[in-house]
């Protein structure tokens, strides 16, 4: 394919861009490098937890309308609304999987490993076939733990296909489990330069990343008939705009090799 031609020279373009690393693929992989590569996980870790709790609650494991009181003292600041709106103490398990990824909410991700404990997801991580790709190992922003949550560009597409397909083998579910995606909030990477031209047809599922020089997107372009999934990830990135150009090429490349 004469994108992939122009992806490899993408990569020589995007050279100085320090530590790197895609993944595209529509069920094979159709370009890639550094795939294996585990990288700081910073916000992408919420895709693993979301795709816990949906498949919990598919099989009836769990209740996605349970209530959890959310004190006001001691919220998160930074991403998110939970530490916004103090006055509403109790929220429902799928108001906090929206935050979670719509708004990349942090109190709604440590609300939801504590719901059901930090060692019941790393166990059901264990048995999934991209467990060596996905590091949970700590709260987000639990820096005195010192430990590093991680994940690879392959292990991003993987835990990302994995939700589209849980919805996908559960229709009643599938538009629930998508919505979020959809109406994720942060479009500046993979979508960037696509968002803004409403492209008949063409749907674009994404959790994008940013802590501090680590900068992720993995995103689902949906085009007619056609599935593309992709993961590109960065980290020690002194320039924000130039990475987040890198990843806005990529999605006008993968959107011209289906359309």
């Amino acid at each position: 394919m004469e994108w992939k031609k122009e992806l490899e020279k993408l990569n020589e373009k995007y050279e100085s861009l320090p530590t790197k690393g895609l993944v595209i693929s529509d069920g094979e992989t159709l370009f890639s490098f550094h795939e294996e590569k585990l990288f700081s996980a910073a916000n992408l870790i919420k895709l693993p937890i979301y795709l816990y709790y949906y498949e919990h609650a598919v099989y009836g494991q769990l209740d996605i309308l349970e209530e959890i009181s959310v004190p006001s003292q001691g919220r998160i600041s930074g991403k998110g609304i939970l530490h916004l709106l103090p006055e509403i103490e109790v929220w429902t398990v799928e108001e906090l999987l929206k935050a979670m990824i719509a708004v990349s909410d942090h109190e709604a991700t440590n609300q939801l490993i504590a719901h059901v404990g930090l060692n019941p997801i790393q166990e059901w991580i264990e048995t999934k076939e991209w467990k060596e790709d996905v590091k949970l190992r700590r709260y987000l922003m639990d820096y005195a733990s010192g430990l590093v949550n991680e994940m690879s560009p392959q292990g991003a597409v993987a835990v990302l296909k994995e939700i589209i397909q849980l919805g996908e083998k559960n229709p009643d579910w599938q538009k629930r489990i998508e919505f979020p995606l959809l109406n994720q909030q942060f479009r500046t990477g993979l979508p960037g330069s696509l968002t803004e031209k409403e492209i008949p047809v063409l749907e674009i599922l994404n959790k994008t990343d940013e802590d501090k020089t680590v900068l992720h997107d993995a995103a689902l372009f949906r085009y007619k008939e056609k599935n593309i999934y992709v993961a590109a990830m960065t980290q020690e990135a002194e320039n924000e705009a130039q990475v987040y150009a890198w990843m806005q090429e990529i999605g006008k490349h993968i959107f011209q090799s289906v359309e």
